[in-house]
This record gives C-alpha cells, structure tokens and sequence, in this order.
C-alpha cells in the first residue's frame, strides 16, 4: 500500500533538505577558503622576512656595494628549492634553459663536453662529443675542471660552475683541468654542432658495439641506421654500452625499444595521488630476437637506467659492468615567462621488475674496470666489461 504524505509536509522536507546541504557547502567552502588565507599569510610572512633581511644587509653588509643581484636572486631561488626535499629538482637560468632545449633536440651549443659536479667540489667531464672544441683541444671523459676562466670552483656558489660554462656561440671558454694528478690548461671556443649520441662497430666479425652517450631528439633514428646497417652485414649479437649516460628525453626510448620488444607496456610512472600512467608502451609488430648485453656502471642515469631495465625485462638482455645511480624518477620541467624553468620530480618509474630508484639496477655479471679507467678513454682490449660482454655472449651465438 502506497504512503501519501500532505503537501505542507513535503514542502517542509524540502526546506530541510536544502537548509542542511546549504549549511554543509558553507562549512567546506568556509574550511578551504580558512586554508587558503592562511597559506596567504604564511607567504606574506615569508616575503615580509626575506624583505626586511635583504633591507638589513644592503644598510649594514660591508661588503653590499659588491652584492651581485642575479647571484643573489639564484642563490635564493635554489634555496627554496633545496628547501623542498627533492634532490633532482633544479633551477634553470634563461641562457641554460636555452642551451637545454637545443641539446635536448640534438644539437650542443658550447664546447662540446658535458660534465657533472663531484663530491670534491668540482666538476667532472662524463662525455666529451666527437668533433667538438673540447674533442679538438684533447679534452678527455675523466678530467676534473678546477678553475674556469681562471677562477677556482672552490669559490663559486652551488650551480655556478654550470652557468659559467654556458656562453653565447664563438666566444672562449678557459679552463684549468686535473687528469692523473697533472694541471693541464685548455683554451676551448663555444660552437653549435649536432650531437653525434650514438656510434657503433663490429667486433669479433659478427658482434655489434652500439654506444650511446644521452638520448636525445635525434639519438632513435641515430640508434636505428647503425642497428640496421650492423645486421646488413651479418651481425648475430649485440653489446649496447650505456656506460657514463646521464639520461635525456625519455621520448627517445619508444622507437629504440620498438626494435625488441612486442606490443606491450614497458613502463609506468607512479604519481603523488597513488595514480599510475602509462610512460612507454611499445606498439610493434616486429621485433628482433638476438643475444644482447648491455654495458652499465654508475653513470647511467635515468633514461639511460630505464632502457637498459627494460631491455633486462623484456628481451633478456644481460647487465655487465657496476650498480647504476638509482634514479628512477619522472621530472617535468616548466617554463616561465623570463625564459628561465624549474624541473622537479612528479612521479616514480616503474617496469615489469619493479622501481630501481635509490638503489640501481644491479648487473648480472658484476665487472669492475681496471683502476683509473674511463669508459670512452680506455682501449677495447684493456677494456674488462666489454671483454666480459664479448665472452658472455659468444657462446649464445646461433652456429651458422
């Protein structure tokens, strides 16, 4: 039997109804607009400090006559940053932002090295580019930079080394280099030259050595002509050295992966909600069946460590060499409006084995150079992980 209730009543529980979800979004919208004032006046608080300490010491600093403001302006930027707990995070001046987006398209404005901060301050070269002015001047993967334009390291704030190294096209770039204990002194001139990121040989007659320093724009296609040239005369295995490669645009992996792996997604990224996105999902119908090891050490990076993670995964590749970094994170880099960006973490990378940041991706067969050596500065003979590359992988060459 049906219910009947009066109008009157009907009208009341309506009134009810909306008085209450009326009361309810007042008291959300209360909390959050309550929330947003506050972090409002946190961030005044903040700015009205940073305003009376920088007041304080122009009036009373004997050395404010002398205060570089860009200097200072990065120095608090990069603060802020190192405030934030992320260790890959990174402030990017105009003109570096600049030469980032020309390197990541494949062509070095500079002197044609590229080089990472060391522990004792200074910066160590990690690759130098075939034809560059640094390749011409003898420069040499290994060499420690101590002094630039004749002004020590050791004096200079954190990430000024690496703006001092960027300058316009065709001007000189002096530097103050230590290798096995020697000072050498180098004149380089900064030039636009594309970037050769991967090159490539036969050994033992049927053994191909593809090498690739960063990933770039141009380094799938590069990847490719040197693959398929290789197996046009008779490659049967194949030795990819990422050893020293600190990473680049992941963009570049999917056609190089396309080349090994079937349809399939080979990559994640885990953001800060708990969502996961696809970060790389091969979409081949042919793939190459062929013995692969990959060349590692701790200078293999990021996208360098994603590849060789997923070449080990899906195709079976063996690692050789020593412990990669350990980062696997995905960075997003935003621009603004003075041509300057900002790049920090987003998200946590994921293959089929699982994340490796923090603690690397460990090699199947754990291969320690001989000491003092540098890959890329080191013959092929006396070079022990290539050697253990060519003896793991002969005997699982197919017999003719």
């Amino acid at each position: 039997m049906n219910k009947k209730i009066s109008l009157g009543i009907a009208i009341s529980l309506v009134a009810i109804g909306c008085a209450i979800t009326f009361v309810l979004t007042w008291t959300v919208s209360l909390n959050i607009y309550n929330s947003k004032i506050g972090t409002s006046q946190d961030y005044e608080g903040i700015y009205q400090k940073l305003q009376e300490i920088d007041a304080t010491v122009r009036q009373n600093y004997i050395g404010s006559g002398s205060i570089d403001d860009d200097v200072l302006e990065a120095s608090t930027i990069n603060g802020y940053i190192s405030g934030t707990g992320d260790k890959y995070a990174s402030y990017i001046a105009p003109s570096a932002y600049y030469e980032l987006q020309q390197t990541q398209a494949g062509v070095i404005l500079g002197a044609g090295f590229e080089a990472e901060e060391d522990s004792s301050g200074y910066l160590k070269i990690t690759t130098v580019y075939k034809g560059s002015s640094a390749e011409l001047n003898g420069v040499l993967a290994g060499d420690i930079i101590t002094a630039i334009d004749g002004k020590s390291l050791l004096s200079m704030e954190p990430g000024q080394a690496m703006d001092r190294i960027s300058g316009e096209v065709g001007t000189r770039l002096a530097l103050q280099l230590l290798r096995d204990g020697e000072s050498i002194s180098v004149n380089l001139i900064r030039q636009q030259l594309e970037i050769e990121s991967v090159s490539s040989k036969m050994i033992n007659g049927n053994i191909c050595y593809i090498q690739i320093t960063t990933f770039n724009a141009k380094t799938s296609d590069q990847f490719i002509t040197a693959l398929t040239n290789a197996r046009n005369i008779g490659a049967k295995a194949l030795i990819i050295d990422l050893r020293q490669n600190g990473g680049g645009v992941t963009s570049a992996l999917k056609p190089i992966l396309n080349q090994f792996v079937p349809s399939t997604i080979a990559a994640t990224v885990e953001y800060s909600d708990g969502s996961r996105k696809t970060l790389i999902e091969t979409d081949s119908a042919n793939s190459l069946d062929i013995p692969m090891a990959v060349l590692v050490d701790n200078g293999t990076v990021s996208a360098a460590e994603l590849l060789a993670s997923v070449l080990r995964d899906e195709c079976g590749a063996l690692l050789i060499g020593t412990q990669t970094f350990g980062k696997a994170v995905m960075q997003n880099t935003y621009a603004f409006s003075d041509g300057s960006a900002l790049t920090i973490s987003v998200g946590k990378i994921y293959t089929r084995s699982g994340t490796w940041d923090g603690s690397g991706l460990k090699p199947d067969y754990v291969t320690e150079l001989p000491v003092g050596a540098v890959p890329g500065n080191i013959s092929d003979d006396a070079d022990s992980q290539l050697q253990k590359a060519i003896e793991v992988l002969t005997p699982l060459i197919p017999a003719e």
